[in-house]
């Protein structure tokens, strides 16, 4: 498997393959390639299989377009690890990480699986837009052409995908840990002060979070200028030293601490664009908090659109959030409503396995024939 990031680099597209990946190694022989991130280098053995973070260049990180190029020490011995794989599996079709995936599926002569996250996203700035397209003429058609099964998870990628490339797409979701993201026991109000304090949040009152990492499709701009009177932002997935009066940024939190978070506070906004489906969403209806969320198509069949309160435009999360903020007993249904369909919907053992599915599928079509007799 390859992707360009990986924990303990933030973002849902981490956590999304970590899981996948881990899930896969209870099963089969999982090799991951990837980049390194400060804390995290080289080779290790992590959650049943093996990973390689190479040495990358992350030039793009602080403009919110996280493109790391791999160079140099680790690249030769990783490649050499993932050769004669049964199977290649990369996610993202325009990264370097991609590429390598792509060339080493062709000389083992090994299928090839893309999961593509987002397609095409249209950002505010014309030039990273003519960049963008010229990366998907340049990479993205020829790694998508080489693949031999392309996946995703927003039913607008796909049907973007599928016009683009006149070929089925198929859709996948993901899934949730509801054994570790979930609501605290109803009247646990000891447990919930309990878990403010650890985060250094206000013990009272209302919490209304932000997640989301350094990016201008995250729209975190659309959230602060919210008037906070009766209720105080949480923001957390970047470093960012916000401060003012009813604020409070955690800057970014260590994944494991994220169940914590979700279960304190009273609320979430998300009015991000041009996702996958982001996994902090299905964290959070599975930990039982409402949803104040900046709809998109390719959400349609994951997500019914009442299980949130769901905005057609950016101008219509403030008046959603407001609404939210002062009516508790609206909050409690929606929540019910999210975690109701989250639980019946959303699985990561039924994620893994139905990529253990198309593996077996490719890997079937590429066998020889048996000979008759």
């Amino acid at each position: 498997m390859f992707c360009h990031n990986y924990v303990p680099h933030p973002g849902g597209l981490e956590v999304m393959v970590r899981n996948l990946a881990s899930g896969l190694a209870k099963r089969h022989e999982v090799t991951l390639v990837t980049s390194d991130w400060p804390g995290a280098s080289g080779v290790s053995e992590e959650e049943g299989m093996t990973v390689h973070r190479l040495p990358a260049v992350h030039a793009a990180e602080g403009r919110g377009v996280p493109y790391p190029v791999p160079y140099g020490p680790g690249l030769r011995s990783a490649l050499r690890a993932v050769r004669g794989a049964d199977v290649v599996h990369a996610h993202g079709a325009l990264y370097a990480q991609t590429i390598l995936a792509a060339r080493t599926a062709r000389r083992s002569a090994s299928p090839l699986v893309l999961t593509e996250h987002v397609g095409f996203v249209e950002y505010r700035s014309g030039l990273t837009n003519r960049v963008q397209r010229a990366a998907w003429s340049l990479i993205g058609d020829r790694v998508v052409a080489r693949a031999g099964a392309v996946t995703t998870y927003n039913a607008r990628v796909q049907r973007w995908l599928e016009a683009r490339f006149r070929r089925p797409v198929r859709y996948i979701g993901n899934g949730v840990d509801f054994a570790r993201f979930r609501p605290f026991d109803e009247g646990d109000e000891d447990g919930l002060r309990a878990a403010r304090g650890r985060l250094g949040l206000p013990a009272e009152g209302t919490l209304v979070l932000f997640v989301g990492r350094a990016s201008e499709k995250k729209n975190l701009d659309a959230v602060l200028a919210l008037p906070r009177d009766g209720f105080t932002l949480v923001v957390c997935g970047a470093r960012r030293g916000l401060t003012g009066e009813g604020l409070v940024d955690l800057g970014v939190l260590p994944y494991d601490r994220m169940p914590d978070l979700y279960a304190c506070v009273d609320l979430m906004v998300n009015p991000s664009t041009g996702e996958g489906f982001p996994l902090a969403i299905q964290e959070a209806l599975a930990a039982g908090l409402p949803l104040a969320l900046l709809w998109d198509e390719g959400y349609d069949g994951w997500l019914p659109r009442d299980a949130v309160a769901a905005c057609d435009r950016l101008d219509e999360i403030a008046p959603a959030v407001r609404a939210l903020v002062d009516d508790a007993a609206a909050r409690r249904r929606l929540a019910a409503a999210g975690r109701a369909w989250a639980a019946s919907r959303w699985s990561w053992d039924a994620t893994v396995s139905a990529y253990e599915d198309l593996y077996g599928e490719l890997l079937t079509d590429a066998a020889p024939a048996t000979p008759a007799h």
